[in-house]
């Protein structure tokens, strides 16, 4: 997986101690604060991946869907500290039914292509319960 220079710095509580130039616009203000309140709704899709990281020390790729998007994330682990880099794939467009059943059909084949690659296979099942 190769993502750009976006990336930000968690510290072990998951408070945000550094963030990228690329990113201190959008997230700057958010130092020191709980990366939570930066992606609210988030914890729940994003946790385990960063838990992964921190427990076996090694790098974490997964692509995950969350705010409306695939987002690629690579973790890595450096001490009690975790570099998140991430990069938007895919916005779903909610304007009608044909764009927002588009993007999904967009979404299902980057899912796709990307399959044996994938760490949680209930990712592309969940696109299923969509109609």
């Amino acid at each position: 997986m190769r993502l750009d220079h976006r990336f930000f710095v968690l510290d072990y509580d998951d408070r945000i101690v550094h963030v990228s130039e690329e990113y201190h616009e959008t997230m700057g203000r958010f130092l020191g604060h709980s990366v939570w309140e930066y992606l609210p709704g988030a914890e729940k899709t994003f946790r385990a991946p960063f838990e992964e990281a921190r427990r076996t020390g090694r790098p974490v790729e997964a692509t995950l869907f969350y705010a409306g998007g695939l987002v690629d994330l690579r973790i890595v682990r450096s001490g009690d500290s975790l570099r998140v880099e991430q990069m938007r794939r895919t916005n779903l467009d909610f304007r009608t039914l044909g764009t927002l059943a588009a993007g999904l059909r967009r979404i299902e084949e980057e899912l796709a292509d990307r399959a044996p690659e994938q760490h949680d296979p209930r990712a592309l099942a969940s696109l299923r319960v969509l109609p």
